[in-house]
């Protein structure tokens, strides 16, 4: 659609004063802050142009208008003050970080916590996943009670375990030649190709040559195997969603916080692009999330798939700010991060 000059100008003006006050915003507080010098009356009928035009809308009897979901779009697209973060921005989040990290899950650790400190909102970061990650080893340990520790280690290092229970009629002792096979056959082999093996007949069929129900000892391998591969969400500011959320009771909440605890739910929603995205409420295509508003940017390392900081706050928010801020934490994330490849 095709706006006037003046009424880009309410339209921001209406904007800027809904995110400072959360209040409707009438047409005598417009002419007190516009710089430019027309009369309420000529104000009321822009406003009524741009809520014909779906931008902003009425509270109840109120007088005052507040924008839309619309409203924000146009002005995101169309109207916004921004710029990409300089390297004076980059460094001066780098020096914000404090101390030195020897694991990468200390640094995004860090960076969310910072995030969300500086904005008030909840900072969300999914770390890169390794393209090139590799088995390295993998064994048992026999515990009590028919249990045992299920131990995988990678080439980056990680270590996964999980203890599991293995059913009454399988010995322990029976799958050493399973295990014996895996170090022999997979270490080396990249951890996403041993999954697909698995999905697929290869894996089970060589495995059934050495033990007549594999199917249990695959379970146990998948699983510490997938975990290895997993990843977590780093989040900062975690409860910061009870301040803007519609919802003031915590079990209400419950199925929000579960929601960002999951590693793979906020992929779904989050750009990785290098490049800061916007989305508002239901654009965000998740219900949870309806009357929020996602900040995303993805930041790369070498050899990595990218990885993604987030910021979720209210729809009302001073989106010229925090979209410097992210694009500034997420390029600071991809110098930060070269050091641990």
């Amino acid at each position: 659609m095709a706006l006037t000059e003046r009424q880009k100008l309410i339209l921001t003006a209406i904007i800027y004063e809904y995110t400072q006050r959360e209040h409707a915003v009438g047409s005598k507080s417009l002419q007190e802050h516009l710089d430019i010098k027309i009369s309420s009356a000529t104000i009321r009928n822009e406003m009524a142009a741009l809520e014909s035009d779906d931008l902003v809308k009425k509270l109840h009897t109120s007088a005052g208008r507040v924008p839309s979901y619309e409203g924000y779009r146009y002005y995101l697209d169309h109207l916004m003050m921004t710029r990409r973060a300089t390297d004076r921005d980059v460094q001066a989040v780098i020096q914000s970080f404090r101390g030195n990290f020897h694991e990468i899950d200390d640094l995004l650790d860090e960076t969310a916590r910072t995030l969300s400190n500086l904005t008030g909102y909840t900072a969300l970061i999914l770390k890169p996943r390794r393209i090139d990650i590799k088995v390295s080893g993998f064994r048992l340990v026999p515990l009590e009670g028919h249990q045992l520790i299920a131990v995988l280690v990678t080439n980056d290092g990680k270590v996964t375990s999980q203890t599991f229970k293995l059913p009454n009629e399988m010995a322990i002792e029976s799958l050493e030649s399973m295990v014996a096979y895996i170090n022999d056959q997979m270490v080396g082999r990249p951890v996403n190709d041993v999954l697909r093996m698995m999905q697929s007949d290869e894996l089970p069929t060589q495995m059934s040559r050495m033990i007549k129900t594999p199917a249990a000892f695959l379970q146990l391998f998948g699983d510490v195997l997938a975990r290895s591969n997993g990843d977590n969400v780093h989040i900062g500011g975690r409860l910061n969603v009870l301040d803007f959320s519609k919802e003031t009771d915590i079990a209400d909440v419950k199925p929000l916080l579960e929601f960002l605890n999951n590693a793979e739910d906020v992929r779904q929603i989050a750009s990785p692009t290098r490049d800061v995205q916007v989305k508002i409420g239901r654009e965000i295509g998740e219900p949870l999330l309806s009357e929020f508003s996602l900040i995303t940017r993805g930041f790369l390392v070498p050899n990595q798939e990218s990885g993604i900081i987030a910021l979720l706050g209210p729809i009302p928010m001073s989106y010229s700010t925090n979209t410097l801020l992210t694009d500034a934490f997420g390029e600071a994330l991809s110098r930060k991060m070269i050091e641990y490849t």
